[in-house]
Order: structure tokens, then C-alpha cells, then sequence
């Protein structure tokens, strides 16, 4: 192993490709076996693991140091982590689609039903907005365009407080609304 370490400060003080193809030749077969049988273990894509593979080895080579002990034992548990962060990876993206396929799919299931109750939603607010006050009705456009009472009263020169009350007296305004007549059975 003294031979390895050599090759491998040797690597690292003059970065000559001969000392790293040399190195490469002495752990190719047992790097890409073993990331052969990860890709089996956690049912990964070879070419993932494979270039990722490479990438931890040219990592290894440039950051290994003496004092840490052999290379090998350095090399695999570099391997061991990176595959599995490229499993957990290919996990959370393969999740992400799935999710997104099936919220496609009820989407496109609900689309009737999501547009009435909009629509409905819609006729509420424009029932509130109508029997507001001009001050209440720019405190909401300023509060919906920022959703931030802060930003809205900086637009209107007003406090926060202000803008907030504002709001909240069209949300009262809604108790003397019937909400019968927006939601359907």
C-alpha cells in the first residue's frame, strides 16, 4: 500500500496523468464492482452510478491525505455515500413526477367543480368588495397586489394598522351576507 500512497502524493504534488492512470488501472475493476452491485442493491441506473463513480474516484485521488490511513478503505466509503446520494436523488425526483402526474390527473378530474367553486368564490368577493368603503377597497387592491399590510400602507401613506382594519371591516361585512347563495350542494 506504500506504493499507492506514493503514486497518489505524487499525483497530488505534479498532477502527471501517468501517476493517476496508474492508480486508476490498480482500482478500476474493484471501483466499478462494486458500484455494479450498489446499482443492483438499490435498483439504480447504471450510467448514474457509473459516472458518479468516476467523479468520486478523480475526488478521492485529488483530496486523499497520509494521515487518514490506507486509500481503499478511504475510496469505498467515499463510493458507498455518493451512490446512495445519487439513489436518494433519483428517489426524490422520481417522487416529484409521480406527485405532479397525479395531481394532473385530478386536476383534469375536479376541473368542473374547481371552476365553479372560483366562480363562486369570485361572486363573494365582489359582493364584499362592492358594499365597502373606497378606503377599504384600495386597502384590499394594495394588500393583494403585496400581501404585506407593511407594503400596502406604504402605497396608500397610510399605517399598517389602518390597512389592516380596513380589511378586516369588508371580512365583517361578510356576516351580513347570506352565504346561501354562494356554495352549491
Amino acid at each position: 500500500m506504500c506504493h499507492v500512497k506514493n503514486l497518489i502524493t505524487e499525483y497530488q504534488k505534479t498532477g502527471c496523468e501517468s501517476y493517476f492512470n496508474e492508480i486508476y488501472e490498480m482500482f478500476a475493476g474493484k471501483v466499478f464492482n462494486f458500484a455494479r452491485k450498489q446499482t443492483r442493491q438499490r435498483r439504480l441506473v447504471w450510467q448514474d452510478v457509473e459516472s458518479e463513480a468516476n467523479q468520486v474516484f478523480y475526488k478521492a485521488v485529488a483530496t486523499y491525505d497520509e494521515r487518514i490511513g490506507e486509500f481503499e478503505p478511504f475510496l469505498f466509503l467515499m463510493l458507498r455515500r455518493h451512490i446512495a446520494n445519487v439513489g436518494s436523488k433519483s428517489l426524490t425526483y422520481q417522487t416529484y413526477v409521480e406527485r405532479y402526474m397525479q395531481s394532473a390527473r385530478t386536476s383534469t378530474d375536479n376541473e368542473p367543480e374547481i371552476i365553479a367553486i372560483k366562480k363562486e368564490q369570485r361572486q363573494l368577493l365582489d359582493d364584499l368588495t362592492a358594499n365597502a368603503t373606497v378606503p377599504s377597497r384600495q386597502a384590499l387592491v394594495a394588500f393583494a397586489k403585496s400581501y404585506s399590510f407593511r407594503k400596502a400602507a406604504k402605497q396608500l401613506g397610510t399605517s399598517d394598522k389602518t390597512v389592516k382594519n380596513r380589511i378586516e371591516k369588508i371580512a365583517a361585512a361578510r356576516r351580513h351576507i347570506s352565504l346561501d347563495d354562494y356554495f352549491t350542494a
